[in-house]
């Protein structure tokens, strides 16, 4: 019997290739860098089916991930840098840039002004003189601080209970940060009159004594009050010191108090409560005494401006995409409050995007966008060549730094095109002749 010719396996493979398509994955470069280069050891991350995949960046700055094709999200993440993320669709971008902003540390060691001796837990807040971001931290047994700040001109503060607040900053010019971290040495902070409280009498403290509330929105302080001393004792409650306006009340429950009975090495709690009126940072000196027995104790309360933050945006009607075919969706983003909003972006999540589809947001975030004004997004949606007939949701959500809406969702109705049905019956026909003709012309001895 001849041998049948090479054409015959040949033409199941085009067959093969032309009426089976596949799925496949495709590989991306996520390139980190900073003001100076490449950044090799940095953690990125992407999130996939609910599982985190990680890669480490080389000396090259590069971590690269092979993933089924659609749209992810990438953090880095490394000691000395801001967290970062970038979003990148696999299987149209080979590559995604990350640009890390880098962190350095301005420390100092925080001491009592008359005794020298080191104050530990006093919290340190930090605050670019610019853009006005701030960053907390607190002193170790050694009074000491270090908080992580990115370039810049900063002021320091110091607060700790039963001390004056303390401010620092340069004499004005405020500390700079530039590229290398700074000690800028010891702050004295002296104590308040009455001292730390007689420790054979009375004593107030408060496990929350700074809380963050917005301007005319009251809030409430649980203080104790310790009677260390050897015989019963009634204490008269008195406000120290508070900013010009305040209304700030001594409550027990429901009920507004001016004295305090404690008995001898007991306790009793009691609240205080104010309303502020300004946006800052606030102090409220608050002092219980019962003839020369008296302590007294410091809250601060640091109020935010208060603003109506409303985002609301529309999407397009329900759309159709024959399969392997894309098209661009306009999303419109309103302001409808009565403040400006800021870093606007739409934001499309891994896990909203259906399998047959992929979409990705080529309108870059938008900086700013005042009140009663529209901001436009174009959204690519692609329906994948090997999508079955079906209808499946976009789901979607604007997002600002302020705010953000509830996710609203296009609906995407695919048709598969009968061309390509046309397409793998006629190669199937030439298959099924192609071997007809074979076994009639060699079949034969």
């Amino acid at each position: 019997m001849k041998t049948l010719p090479i054409i015959f396996p040949l033409l199941i493979l085009l067959f093969l290739t032309f009426a089976v398509p596949c799925l496949a994955d495709s590989p991306i470069s996520i390139n980190v860098q900073d003001s100076h280069g490449p950044v090799g050891g940095v953690s990125v991350t992407v999130l996939i089916n609910g599982a985190s995949i990680t890669a480490l960046t080389g000396q090259d700055g590069v971590a690269t991930f092979t993933l089924p094709n659609g749209t992810y999200y990438f953090t880095t993440l490394k000691d000395g840098y801001q967290k970062q993320s970038v979003s990148a669709q696999v299987g149209v971008d080979n590559n995604a840039t990350i640009t890390l902003l880098r962190l350095y540390g301005i420390s100092g060691t925080i001491v009592d002004a008359a005794t020298g001796l080191p104050l530990k837990d006093a919290g340190v807040t930090i605050t670019n003189k610019v853009t006005q971001d701030y960053y907390t931290g607190a002193t170790d047994s050694n009074g000491i601080f270090t908080i992580q700040v990115p370039n810049g001109y900063y002021s320091i503060l110091v607060r700790m209970a039963n001390y004056y607040p303390t401010p620092r900053d340069n004499n004005g010019a405020g500390y700079q940060i530039q590229d290398n971290d700074l000690y800028i040495g010891y702050i004295p902070v002296p104590a308040l009159d009455s001292g730390t409280g007689n420790l054979e009498g009375v004593q107030l403290s408060c496990d929350f004594p700074g809380k963050t509330v917005k301007a005319n929105q009251t809030v409430t302080y649980d203080v104790k009050i310790s009677n260390n001393g050897a015989v019963d004792k009634t204490y008269q409650l008195a406000v120290k010191d508070a900013p010009p306006g305040w209304d700030v009340k001594f409550l027990s429950g429901t009920d507004e108090i001016n004295r305090v009975y404690v008995a001898s090495k007991g306790t009793q709690t009691f609240q205080v409560q104010t309303t502020p009126l300004d946006n800052g940072n606030f102090t409220i000196t608050i002092m219980a005494a019962a003839a020369s027995d008296n302590s007294s104790l410091q809250l601060f309360a640091d109020t935010v401006k208060e603003g109506d933050y409303q985002l609301e945006f529309t999407v397009p009607g329900n759309i159709t995409l024959d399969a392997g075919a894309n098209t661009n969706l306009d999303v419109t983003i309103h302001n409808n409050g009565t403040s400006k909003l800021t870093n606007l972006m739409l934001d499309i999540e891994p896990g909203d995007i259906p399998q047959s589809l992929t979409a990705t947001v080529n309108t870059n975030q938008i900086s700013e966008l005042d009140p009663g004004e529209n901001a436009h997004f174009t959204v690519n949606v692609y329906a994948k060549s090997d999508s079955g007939q079906e209808t499946d949701k976009l789901y979607m959500k604007a997002t600002s730094t302020e705010t953000k809406t509830s996710q609203q969702y296009v609906e995407v109705t695919i048709t598969k095109s009968n061309t390509w049905i046309g397409v793998g019956i006629a190669i199937a026909l030439i298959a099924i002749l192609a071997f007809g003709f074979i076994v009639w012309k060699y079949g034969r001895r």
